[in-house]
């Protein structure tokens, strides 16, 4: 249970409150800090005398704490009473905010505009409260909620649910801005310069996504970008995110805000292993990025060849990068860029882990190879991974990446299409995909894949690694909800169960995850 401090400040405690105004006024003594809690509480009430001065409230800031949230709750907000916010830590000035921001967030990463980012050193801080107006004969009584987070609630950038309710959701995992290398062509279109945070967000609300994670390599400087602009894209799950860039291979921290070493070999990351210890306890979600393409100079580190990764601390493989597809004309089959069979031999050899797809895209405004700085570009949001979750949250798609319901598009987001897998044995409840079916014994395993949105499309049916050549209708869907179904005999050893989804000529437009058999 998180502890709560609640500190009642009644009008005639206010004597005893240190108050500035342009005048020197006689200071008494002041109370004691609100003492360490994970959520502190403080309230009074202002009188019209309070005009024109402002109000410090001391409270203390326990080790550890990575964020901070303030809320100030007033009667006669925007009728009468206007109060204006400011921050002290025990050094310096930490912001104020205007007459619009009764509430605020200061992180190590990322602050509400008006507010200064870093470290939330522990010790004494103090909320000032301006009392910039208030009509004669009015009181206000007032509300003041500190709350301190530490782990992954300290990552999050959008706060809460975007949208209630378990569903499919659609999201671009890896994506690129002028805060690494992404770039664009200036408004008159003259020269390349960095391209804006703005123009990736704006594409992904665009391109019909509910998520996007922005991505840049090895820096933090986006974080700040992203808080800002997170509020107005207000139908948008914006999550923070690092490409962990190295010599040895490209992962993304998915939902970590903080800075996390990347050089691997300098201290403390002695490998790969320790770079991943870092997110440990951040809630973040460890992905590699295009594992099987080429490294060369033109791509540093771009395959993965870490020497002793330690799988089991990794929870997705992106499968389908947007950047190599475009090089290769859309396509995300094997030989071109995919990930698809790199992952299947880890899946092999005994690893639970998701496959996603990311667009990769450095320039959000031009993906044209003749006209973009940074040359053939997936859209922002293509290919899709779409994540089915309790809801649209940032803990929630991270907890559905981990649970494996996912599927890939490879075309974009397509709210009318889905690919779900289930299977059970003879009297025993479905494992859907994602999930592990538990085969004490030997028997027949009922699979049904279910598919909608892809009328005149196939179905292939994969066991280990290997399609299966016979399913009903050759696996070709005739109407925009079907479901394949097909029975796998006792005596067959099986480890894991997906399908995906191609069109005619074999190309593959959605990729789904395993059901794995124990």
């Amino acid at each position: 249970m998180p502890k709560i401090l609640t500190i009642a400040l009644g009008a005639a405690s206010f004597a005893a409150l240190f108050w500035m105004t342009s005048m020197p006024i006689t200071a008494k003594a002041a109370p004691a800090a609100a003492l360490a809690s994970d959520e502190v509480v403080m309230s009074g009430t202002f009188s019209d005398k309070d005009a024109g001065r402002y109000l410090e409230l001391p409270f203390e800031v326990p080790a550890g704490v990575t964020k901070m949230s303030v809320d100030v709750d007033w009667e006669g907000r925007g009728k009468g009473v206007y109060l204006v916010l400011g921050l002290y830590d025990p050094e310096r000035s930490r912001g104020w905010g205007g007459l619009g921001k009764p509430s605020f967030v200061v992180a190590e990463g990322f602050a509400t505009p008006s507010y200064q980012q870093g470290p939330l050193v522990p010790g004494t801080w103090k909320l000032s409260i301006a009392v910039a107006s208030i009509r004669p004969g009015m009181t206000a009584p007032y509300t003041v909620k500190v709350h301190f987070d530490r782990g992954a609630a300290a990552q999050e950038i959008t706060l809460g649910a975007v949208k209630q309710g378990a569903g499919w959701y659609r999201g671009d995992f890896h994506t690129h801005t002028g805060h690494s290398d992404g770039q664009c062509m200036t408004r008159s279109g003259a020269k390349p310069v960095p391209c804006p945070v703005y123009f990736t967000l704006k594409a992904a609300a665009d391109n019909h996504l509910d998520f996007v994670s922005v991505t840049d390599h090895n820096v933090t400087s986006h974080i700040s970008e992203l808080n800002e602009l997170a509020p107005w894209f207000d139908g948008l799950l914006v999550i923070p995110g690092r490409e962990m860039t190295t010599q040895f291979g490209h992962s993304n921290f998915i939902g970590l805000a903080d800075f996390a070493e990347f050089r691997v070999g300098m201290p403390p990351v002695t490998d790969i292993n320790t770079m991943f210890d870092q997110a440990r306890g951040t809630g973040a979600l460890i992905s590699i990025n295009h594992p099987a393409i080429p490294t060369d100079e033109n791509c540093i580190g771009c395959g993965w060849s870490a020497p002793g990764t330690d799988f089991s601390k990794v929870n997705a493989i992106e499968v389908a990068n947007g950047g190599r597809a475009a090089e290769h004309g859309g396509a995300f089959d094997d030989g071109k860029g995919s990930g698809t069979a790199w992952w299947e031999a880890l899946l092999d050899k005994g690893f639970h882990l998701t496959a996603i797809g990311g667009s990769d895209n450095h320039d959000a405004i031009d993906g044209n190879a003749k006209t973009s700085p940074v040359g053939a570009q997936a859209p922002v949001g293509t290919p899709a991974t779409v994540v089915y979750a309790s809801d649209l949250s940032q803990a929630a798609i991270l907890a559905g990446v981990r649970s494996g319901r996912v599927l890939i598009d490879t075309e974009g987001s397509h709210p009318d299409r889905m690919l779900d897998i289930a299977a059970n044995l003879p009297g025993q409840p479905a494992v859907v995909m994602g999930g592990t079916l538990q085969r004490t014994k030997r028997g027949p395993i009922k699979v049904a894949v279910h598919v909608k949105g892809m009328a005149q499309h196939k179905v292939d049916l994969i066991v280990d690694g290997q399609p299966l050549d016979k399913l009903p209708q050759g696996g070709r869907l005739a109407s925009a909800d079907e479901t394949v179904t097909v029975t796998l005999p006792g005596r067959a050893a099986v480890h894991w169960i997906r399908a995906d989804v191609r069109a005619e000529g074999g190309r593959r437009v959605l990729i789904g995850n395993p059901i794995y058999v124990k």
